[in-house]
């Protein structure tokens, strides 16, 4: 019983946090922007390769757009009291690492309302293509691999937020959107097709949708004679592989970020 109560408060010491944080952003772009850019995902991809509608609209979220619009949220999350070089937050009597804790899990959360508000969107433009103007879509997802690959795109996303917010603290904002994208682009196709993509984590969420939504990195179907394209990149096990690494790779960020976020108030 004792046990329970001692879990219940620090649940519940966690949840207030989690509110005070969400009550800092509640008139800022945040809300806009989980919505807006998966609606802009799909609009692109429905007029530029509207046969590979649903296939692309996935690929350009996670290859592309979901790094921009991760480091923009963290970006206002982790930078919002660096604006006051986080005098704010370290002169209130409160644990600083639950603060730091509070800012992944908000941003966890929009960035998980966006990746499935992009499979809504997704899933609203198939069917009116499809029915209202009649088009034939190429290698199109099923409902099941759609929903799949939104939980997994989220899930292997995760580690990217005590990064972002971590380099938000250390570079400022903007200058961490141009890192992270930087990286994003140069090693997310690239290191996908390697064996030992697991450990670079901007490889892995590419990986990981190749036996999902018959994807290769670079957009293109997932089929034999398809440039980049070979059968270990359709292996199931190795991508069960990247999830579990993605999860660690999280974890590690995480746990040192915020063990730095508590030492700079000892050192202040």
């Amino acid at each position: 019983m004792k046990t329970f109560r001692k879990t219940s408060q620090k649940t519940e010491g966690l949840s207030l946090y989690l509110k005070a944080e969400n009550m800092k952003y509640r008139h800022t772009s945040l809300g806009a922007l989980m919505i807006l850019m998966p609606a802009v995902c799909t609009l692109l991809s429905a007029m530029l390769t509207y046969n590979y509608f649903a296939m692309d609209g996935y690929n350009w979220w996670y290859m592309s757009m979901l790094p921009g619009v991760l480091a923009i949220i963290c970006g206002q999350i982790g930078g919002k009291d660096l604006k006051k070089k986080n005098r704010t937050i370290w002169a209130l009597p409160a644990d600083m690492g639950k603060i730091w804790d509070a800012k992944i899990l908000l941003s966890a959360m929009v960035v998980g309302i966006a990746t499935f508000a992009l499979m809504i969107f997704v899933l609203l433009g198939t069917e009116i293509m499809e029915k209202g103007l009649f088009v034939t879509f190429t290698n199109p997802p099923s409902v099941g691999n759609q929903l799949l690959a939104a939980l997994f795109i989220w899930i292997t996303s995760f580690w990217q937020i005590p990064f972002c917010i971590f380099l938000a603290q250390k570079t400022g904002p903007l200058l961490m959107i141009v890192i992270h994208l930087v990286f994003s682009q140069i090693f997310g196709a690239l290191i996908s097709l390697k064996g030992w993509f697991f450990l670079v984590p901007y490889g892995i969420t590419p990986r990981v949708m190749c036996p999902i939504l018959n994807t290769l990195p670079n957009g293109l179907p997932a089929e034999p004679g398809q440039m980049t394209y070979t059968p270990e990149l359709m292996s199931v096990s190795a991508a069960a592989l990247g999830v579990a690494f993605s999860l660690l790779w999280f974890a590690a960020f995480w746990y040192f970020s915020r063990k730095w976020f508590k030492g700079q108030v000892e050192r202040g």
